[in-house]
């Protein structure tokens, strides 16, 4: 019976022995046979599902960046803030799109990881720039109003207040993600609202100086743009209304540079004319330093009207033609005293040629 129990006994041992080797080789070759399938699956072409998770991460970490830039991350983590600058400016530089499943995935993990740097930055300057929103907040409305806009529009400027008060309580009930947004939404209201009221004051200009007939074309573009950016300021589109508000205001200004323009150039012509005169007349050669002064104030207008300080231009054209003017007369009454001057030295010449003659006549009688 021994015996037999020991067989059996080793039997017992011999066999889950042999099943757990065969269990151990079958895994193996598993596990090479799935490195190798996703080693192929790696090298296969992009495909739409790998570049759209690209697309994806790409645009959470630009939105994570522009989250950690409005709190002003760079500000309250510099050295963190040029980490992830250094590598979203990396993969922003990669050119055209992956090729091959691989590489979609890794630059897919790269624009992760840079999103996580962003949010963590975001997570340490919110709180800061939540406790500093407020004094911006109302400097942006300061300015809003001193440009005009609590006459021009104060229902939207009581609209854009209440976001403001909004942004202040949920600060004080620690909802600092909540404060921020609200704070978000009232700072872009104030901004629309100052350059819908700039452009008002260009319009009034233009309207006021008839510069409509001069440029018609920007002056309806500009004005369509702000009734755009009205419309969408109520309807909450701030970012078309911000749009819609600069374009109305670059193209009002525009407006009054042409106009300005135009009507300085009326006087810049005149102005062009005397110097030739004077020119003419030998003015800088004659009378160098009235040319000069001429030439001092006629530069000046010419800088004026580069910094768009257009009356002052005006003035100064007509100031420095009037002094070419004087400077051409004072050339022309120099050069008639001269001519004067050479006339009688060439009559007292005659007259002494004649003299001598007469002289030598007299003494040639007595002979």
């Amino acid at each position: 019976m021994k015996p037999s129990i020991r067989y059996l006994i080793l039997a017992g041992l011999i066999v889950p022995f042999i099943m757990i080797s065969c269990k151990s080789t079958r895994g193996g070759d598993t596990a090479s046979l799935t490195d190798t399938v996703i080693q192929q699956d790696l090298d296969n072409p992009a495909d739409e599902i790998s570049l759209e998770e690209l697309a994806k991460a790409r645009a959470k970490a630009e939105e994570s960046r522009d989250l950690a830039e409005y709190v002003d991350g760079n500000i309250y983590c510099p050295g963190e803030w040029d980490l992830a600058e250094s590598r979203y400016n990396a993969a922003r530089n990669q050119r055209g799109d992956p090729e091959t499943k691989g590489e979609a995935y890794a630059r897919t993990a790269e624009w992760k990881a840079i999103g996580a740097l962003y949010d963590g930055i975001y997570g340490k300057s919110a709180p800061q720039f939540a406790g500093e929103q407020d004094k911006k907040l109302a400097a942006a409305r300061e300015d809003a109003v001193r440009a005009g806009a609590g006459e021009l529009v104060p229902d939207r400027l009581a609209l854009a207040d209440a976001k403001a008060a909004s942004s202040r309580q949920k600060f004080e009930r620690n909802d600092i993600n909540g404060s921020i947004s609200e704070g978000k939404d009232a700072w872009d209201r104030y901004r629309i609202l100052q350059t819908l009221a700039e452009a008002r004051t260009k319009q009034a200009e233009a309207d006021e100086l008839k510069f409509f007939t001069l440029d018609p074309d920007n002056y309806m573009i500009a004005a369509e743009a702000g009734n755009k950016a009205v419309s969408d300021y109520d309807k909450g589109n701030l970012a078309e209304a911000k749009r819609e508000a600069d374009e109305s205001l670059s193209r009002f200004t525009q407006v009054i540079r042409n106009g300005w323009t135009s009507m300085v150039e009326e006087k810049a012509s005149v102005a062009r004319e005397q110097r030739a005169a004077s020119q003419e007349a030998k003015a800088d050669v004659a009378v160098r330093s009235d040319f000069a002064a001429a030439e001092q104030v006629y530069n000046q207008a010419h800088v004026a009207l580069r910094g768009e300080a257009y009356t002052q231009a005006m003035d100064l054209f007509e100031q420095s033609g009037e002094l070419y003017i004087i400077a051409r007369d004072n050339a022309l009454e120099k050069r008639k005293i001269a001519e004067e001057a050479l006339r009688r030295t060439e009559q007292k010449l005659a007259e002494s040629e004649e003299l001598g003659k007469y002289a030598d006549e007299i003494i040639g009688g007595e002979e």
